[in-house]
């Protein structure tokens, strides 16, 4: 059996001065009634709906075929509502990376104990401002094999998201992330949420925020994270499947420094990251178990370098794709004989997609 449930006991309440903090920190934009084509808007318009500008199609093609992939036809705008409810009823904990890293001789592999995927660097002198991904929110989770299993009642989790920082372990990190959450639950059945956060360094307690946007298992979801400012993101959430978008905008927490001051931290732009992560269990120091999800990834990884963390940095900014990622392989620690095995391994399949499989080394 896997060590990572030892101990366990019974999730802690989110505190209320966390969910203040969330409810001061994270806003909704307005919104349109009815269908509304972004295609068509003026760029004031999509400025004063939370969603992102419409690239240049001369100097930026690609980028723009990935911005019509999301907003090139007709969509539901969904207002975001923060709710206690939601907050408090979250049983996950979206994490930074572990760095209790295995030795891995492949210079493009590391390793991790609870995310698995691939992240780019920013080139010399330049910044990401803008990350997109798209993804199929897994719809036929399964128990792990036998080793892997926890005592009957307690689900297993895995979230697909995307972010900016969080590869730099500099004391005011921080890492702003929108994704989906798939839980395995004990009747078998799997559900799943659209939420974001913006993790930071220096916070020892803290909760992911569910947008309230609707998603359910098989959906495809394509979202979208640009800095207005390094200290302001506004994350765009679209249901492809449904064609409802949800945008909302949060600015970064305010983090206690090693020496009892505090920071509010900024976005670096350093990195851009597609994880699928098995979060912690809130009020403990390990992580849920991870169902076999089979195979999961993400499709349209490009992120947008420029000059500055700035919204206006996107204007002659420079597509990233995955031809120079590094790729994360995530493991547990078995017991009965003590051993580790890999259990999400990344594969890039082209240059803006992403394959991550469940178990051992992709075939």
């Amino acid at each position: 059996m896997s060590g990572v449930h030892a101990g366990l006991g019974q999730a802690e309440n989110v505190p209320p001065v966390i969910i203040e903090d969330l409810l001061e920190r994270f806003h909704g934009f307005p919104v349109p009634s009815g269908l509304f084509d972004p295609s068509t808007a003026s760029p004031a318009l999509l400025r004063e709906y939370g969603l992102p500008p419409r690239p240049d199609p001369r100097t930026q093609p690609f980028l723009l075929q990935t911005w019509d992939r999301g907003f090139g036809a007709p969509l539901i705008l969904q207002e975001f509502r923060f709710s206690r409810d939601l907050v408090e009823a979250t049983t996950y904990r979206p994490q930074l990376r572990r760095v209790d890293e295995l030795p891995v001789v492949e210079t493009r592999f590391e390793t991790s104990s609870n995310w698995s995927g691939g992240y780019i660097t920013a080139n010399r002198d330049k910044q990401f401002v803008q990350i997109w991904g798209l993804w199929t929110i897994p719809n036929n989770l399964k128990l792990p094999p036998p080793p892997f299993q926890v005592p009957p009642g307690i689900g297993y989790v895995c979230s697909n998201w995307i972010g900016l920082d969080g590869q730099r372990l500099y004391f005011d990190s921080s890492l702003p992330q929108i994704g989906t959450v798939s839980t395995l639950q004990a009747d078998g059945s799997t559900v799943a949420q659209a939420w974001t956060q913006w993790w930071a360094r220096g916070i020892a307690n803290t909760a992911p925020l569910p947008l309230g946007l609707a998603v359910a298992p098989g959906n495809q979801v394509l979202s979208v994270l640009t800095a207005s400012d390094p200290q302001n993101v506004v994350f765009v959430m679209v249901n492809l499947s449904t064609m409802t978008a949800m945008p909302a905008t949060g600015s970064a927490p305010t983090v206690t420094l090693p020496d009892g001051t505090t920071a509010v931290p900024e976005i670096a732009g350093a990195t851009a990251e597609w994880i699928v992560e098995r979060p912690a269990i809130p009020g403990q120091p390990i992580f849920f178990n991870l169902p076999n999800y089979g195979v999961t990834g993400f499709d349209l990884c490009m992120a947008v370098e420029g000059d500055g963390v700035e919204i206006l940095s996107l204007v002659g900014g420079s597509p990233q794709d995955l031809q120079g990622a590094r790729f994360i392989r995530m493991y547990d620690r078995l017991k009965d004989p003590r051993r580790t095995a890999f259990i999400s391994m990344p594969e890039r399949t082209s240059d803006t997609a992403l394959r991550i499989s469940y178990g051992g080394f992709p075939k």
